[in-house]
């Protein structure tokens, strides 16, 4: 496969080189620009097009184009964008032009409107707030099945976290955990599509070719308007529609390629180093101690045929040290990716449409674990006469993913636990014992998942302007979303074996299904008016009313044997086995109204205010309402006189904001409001209701307070550079604090304490080269985000439980700081890990560590991120590279790979041998002796500074190498394509780390992230 990839590439480019010298003297004009409005603001989705001509393009979110084709010396380059006056340019043989588009007159007095889904996405809001586009080019040029993955580096601040193994959710965070609780509910961005909000798990099986553009809203100012709901930042997302131009076009793209195994990580040993080390522990269990002269001179000493038997296994030795397995070769395997896109764009000025389906399949790293994905979409607009717009959308999508992966078992673990000496067929000593001998075979088919989300949403919009500065506008949608999960441990499987159970009990299947449905809706009205063509006045307001119900079902029964299917559970199994049924049903909603003010002088002075007030089912009548506002500024320096035409500082401006909002995310009411269930316990024939969970009547939502102040620079309309400082507080943090067990529960959520989240974010970005055949660009950042808890209130230290000696939190450190010992290193006299006290006193392994002892080993998130990219073009080749960074963290360090004597039968770690204490005097060793069971030294159950390794990386992140076929040879050739590219594709090519192991993103041994390389072809007609 991968040499039929390579080939067809070669073959490909070879074929673009005689193209291009066959089309040297005909080659493709390239035009650059920005196109600016009014104001001098970027103006997104502005047409540009060559009068006479077919060759045309639209700007991007930054205002900024780029036109390929052929046309002569005077003819004329047109801009337009609604409401505003042609520009147009004679082209004179340049390759930049810029634009800086006026208002009509005849325009300001006839009403002119736009079709806007999102419309709580407000030009006003940009001018004072953190508002960042993703660059939609580069991720989709990435080949990632995974929507949510593809967005890792792509904004300074967005951090996006691999979870695991293919299909595993990742985590996204923007500016860190505004809470003190763990995980997506409390902690994860708001996602809104087309003004409508979607699940997290929905925009993961979204296709990016669908999206026309992917906003990350970072401050108070920019997310207020969403309200309470918005706390922790929002992701906007626009999605694609039709072309209101009267042009009809089909495209095609297809992404074909390999996804190839990533890191080794840990080295094993080899056969030879193996066999020894079992000499020096001595388990009778493994060969390298079971046939050695040793054992045979220790156990049968006065055996008369002692030298036989000797000899007799030294030859079983050599026998096994001509076998030399490769686990990670033999257990992770390359595997294919595909994507399919077809779309259809067409309309006229008063109708347009879009179709969209998408297909795309990625295999994982071990045998049996693959997703395959489906979506599709479609929209329409409709233009109501002279006075607005009705827009339609309806969006499906089907995604499966099988995984042999669980939560205990992983098919990679056997890279660390099988022997090089075994091989899969035969006993594997690493797994056998003394009443069952397992082989290969016997291994697989442990665990067997598989999951599938069937999302849904239908969504409407209502864009009017009735008189002339007023908009009347509105949004509704549902969107749906089954999640099914069905998981086996099938009776053949080791732990079934050995569970002591009946043979007709073994085999235990489990099922769950989740159907998730929100349901959105806004109304906004929004006045605005400008005075004397140099006040620009906004004032508007909103109503909103979102619901989500939640609503899960499972079943977990045994004795399916290996069949996997809830009708084959034995019910008539009684005890610790028999069948469980679980229910939850949840239903939440959130009424809001809103008012938003504007102003803005001169286009240079910007002030911008908003006030939300959100009322939410889940807290009690008396507390349901909270508030969110925000009020920002904005100054654009670079409008002053003495600026404005000046060559070398081309835009300055500078933005300030700040805000509080309350924050429910992820608070169910049944912490707040007396919830009952149903209990398994009868009372007579009355079934008894129990509580969900210790509900709180004092709990508070949380208080998140903003600041941001922001500096925009661009020099010589080349370099741009961006800087970001912000304070992001907390207060009334909420957290499940441990309660006495008389309560009849362990935790009850609690108000307990303020959270800081502070950094900075830094851009730059610099065009090197821009001329007709060569253009050079480059891109950078840098995030530093720095989280602390400033306050707890009912102590300075927060611990799980009165036995816990690691504290959860502590006042002054990171809430996602690691604790652990300071280790010496190992005694040299008793093989033990020493390690330092509080009063600088050594601390044997055998004596249990206090709470004095604990120190702050470092972060578990790396507080500093950033990526570099280039983009390079040579006449009709693309070069696109982007890296991706993150230092400043650590991780845990495993360490199941190290042997001891009761464990010596799986494989070890290469150089363990050597740096293992056997013997007194062994000094400088890193693993202590292997004749004391870790699970007796009580200090080993902590981190400790040996234990903890730098998560520093570096990964190539994307590769693109595109060639753009001329449009003198499609005219000639096929007339009936407009455009076409053909590219190399490959994302996360390779990582440089000081990490030991496997990922340091999962400081797992099993999840890292595959690279994937592909061929990419794109044709639009």
């Amino acid at each position: 496969m991968r040499a039929f990839i390579i080939s067809f590439f070669v073959v490909i480019f070879i074929s673009a080189i005689s193209f291009q010298a066959t089309y040297a003297q005909q080659k493709d004009i390239v035009l650059t620009g920005m196109v600016t409005d009014h104001q001098g603001e970027p103006l997104p989705g502005a047409t540009v097009r060559i009068g006479n001509t077919q060759f045309g393009t639209v700007t991007d979110a930054n205002g900024r184009y780029q036109l390929r084709g052929r046309w002569k010396k005077g003819d004329m380059i047109i801009f337009s964008f609604i409401g505003m006056k042609d520009v147009r340019e004679k082209y004179m043989g340049q390759n930049i032009q810029d634009a800086a588009m006026q208002q009509d007159a005849k325009s300001l007095d006839e009403v002119v409107v736009v079709a806007r889904q999102n419309i709580n996405e407000l030009d006003i809001r940009a001018k004072s707030g953190v508002v960042q586009n993703v660059d939609m080019g580069r991720l989709n040029s990435k080949p990632m099945i995974d929507m949510s993955l593809a967005l890792q580096g792509s904004v300074p601040g967005l951090i996006v976290t691999n979870t695991g193994d293919l299909g595993s959710k990742p985590e996204i965070r923007i500016r860190g955990n505004s809470s003190f609780r763990e995980g997506d509910a409390a902690n994860e961005p708001l996602y809104v599509m087309d003004g409508q909000v979607i699940s997290s798990d929905a925009f993961m099986t979204l296709n990016p070719a669908d999206i026309k553009e992917i906003k990350v809203l970072k401050d108070a100012v920019a997310c207020a308007l969403y309200g309470i709901k918005a706390a922790n930042g929002v992701i906007e997302i626009t999605s694609l529609r039709g072309n209101p131009d009267g042009r009809t076009t089909t495209s095609y793209s297809f992404n074909m390629g390999i996804t190839t195994r990533g890191r080794r990580g840990v080295e094993m040993m080899d056969t030879d180093e193996k066999l020894e080390l079992e000499r020096r522990l001595q388990n009778r269990s493994t060969p390298g101690y079971r046939y050695s002269e040793d054992y045979y001179r220790k156990y049968f000493a006065n055996d008369p045929n002692l030298n036989q038997m000797i000899a007799e296994g030294q030859g079983i030795l050599d026998s096994l040290r001509t076998i030399h397995t490769d686990w990670f070769d033999e257990l992770i395997h390359l595997n294919t990716y595909q994507r399919h896109n077809l779309s259809v764009r067409g309309g006229s000025e008063k109708t347009s449409y879009y179709v969209s389906a998408n297909y795309a399949q990625q295999g994982g790293r071990v045998p049996g674990n693959d997703t395959h994905r489906f979506t599709a979409t479609m929209s329409l607009d409709q233009q109501l006469g002279r006075v607005g717009y009705l827009s339609l959308s309806a969006n499906a999508g089907y995604s499966e993913t099988d995984t042999p992966n669980g939560s205990s078992y992983s098919p990679t673990d056997l890279i660390y636990q099988l022997n090089p000496y075994e091989t899969k067929t035969g006993k594997l000593v690493s797994f056998s014992n003394e009443t069952s001998d397992y082989t290969y075979n016997d291994l697989l088919s442990q665990y067997n998942s598989k999951s599938t989300d069937k999302r849904g949403g239908v969504s409407g919009s209502l864009n009017l302007e009735p008189l002339k500065g007023l908009s009347i506008d509105a949004v509704a949608g549902i969107d749906m979303l089954l999640n099914e999960g069905m998981t086996l441990v099938p009776s053949t499987s080791i732990s079934e074996r050995n569970s002591g159970v009946d043979e007709a009990e073994r085999g235990k299947l489990s099922k769950e299904k989740n159907v998730t449905t929100n349901v959105s809706s806004n109304v906004r009205i929004t006045y605005n008016k400008i005075f004397a063509e140099k006040h620009d006045f906004t004032i508007g307001g909103n109503m909103d009313y979102y619901m989500t119900d939640a609503d899960n079902v499972s079943i977990t029964g045994y004795g399916v044997g290996t069949q996997m299917s809830p009708s084959a559970i034995n019910q008539s199994i009684s005890g610790n086995r028999k069948p469980v049924v679980g229910s939850y049903k949840e239903k939440t909603a959130q009424l809001g109204v809103g008012l938003v003010m504007g102003y803005s002088f001169d286009n240079t002075y910007d002030l911008f205010a908003t006030y939300k007030a959100d009322a939410s089912s889940i807290l009690p009548e008396s507390k349901r309402w909270n508030a969110a506002w925000a009020i920002g500024l904005g100054w654009t320096i670079s409008q002053y006189p003495f600026l404005k035409d000046n060559n070398v500082i081309s835009r300055l401006n500078l933005k300030a904001s700040y805000g509080r909002m309350a924050n429910l995310a992820g608070v169910s009411a049944s912490s707040t409001i007396g919830t009952f269930s149903y209990s398994t316990d009868y009372y007579g024939n009355a079934r008894l209701l129990q509580l969900l969970a210790l509900y709180n009547t004092d709990l508070k939502a949380e208080q998140t307070a903003s600041t941001d102040i922001s500096l925009s620079v661009e020099l010589f309309k080349r370099l741009t550079l961006d800087a970001n400082i912000y304070r992001r507080e907390t207060s009334d943090a909420l957290l499940d604090v441990p309660v006495p067990l008389s309560n009849g529960f362990s935790t009850m959520k609690r108000n307990i304490g303020v959270l800081r989240n502070e950094g900075y974010e830094l851009s730059a970005s610099l065009k090197v080269l821009d001329t007709s055949d060569w253009r050079l660009s480059l891109r950078g950042s840098l995030a530093y985000n720095r989280n602390k808890v400033v306050d707890l209130y009912y102590a300075d230290r927060l611990y799980a439980s009165e036995e816990a000696i690691i504290p959860d939190y502590e006042i002054g450190k990171s809430y996602d700081m690691i604790y652990g010992l300071k280790s010496l290193g190992i005694n040299p006299i008793t093989g033990l890990p020493v390690f330092q006290g509080a009063d600088g006193r050594e601390i044997p392994a055998t004596e249990n560590p206090s709470k004095e002892n604990i120190v702050a080993l470092g972060h578990a998130t790396p507080p500093y991120s950033g990526i570099f990219n280039l983009s390079f073009s040579y006449r009709d080749f693309d070069l696109d590279m982007d890296f991706y960074y993150v230092f400043g963290g650590v991780k845990s360090y495993s360490y199941s790979y190290v042997r001891s004597s009761d464990d010596a039968n799986k494989n070890a770690i290469k150089g363990q041998l050597r740096n293992m204490w056997f013997e007194k005097g062994d000094e400088g060793k890193t693993y202590h002796s292997p004749f004391y069971s870790s699970s007796a030294i009580a200090s080993l159950d902590y981190p400790n500074t040996e234990t903890v390794g730098k998560s520093d990386y570096l990964k190539l992140s994307m590769v693109s190498l595109r060639y753009r076929v001329p449009h003198t040879f499609l005219e000639k050739n096929c007339n009936f394509i407009k455009y076409a590219n053909v590219a190399f594709q490959a994302s996360n090519l390779f990582m440089i780390t000081p990490y030991k192991e496997s990922d340091p993103e999962t400081g797992s041994l099993a999840g890292t992230m595959q690279p994937v390389l592909t061929i990419n072809l794109s044709l639009t007609f």
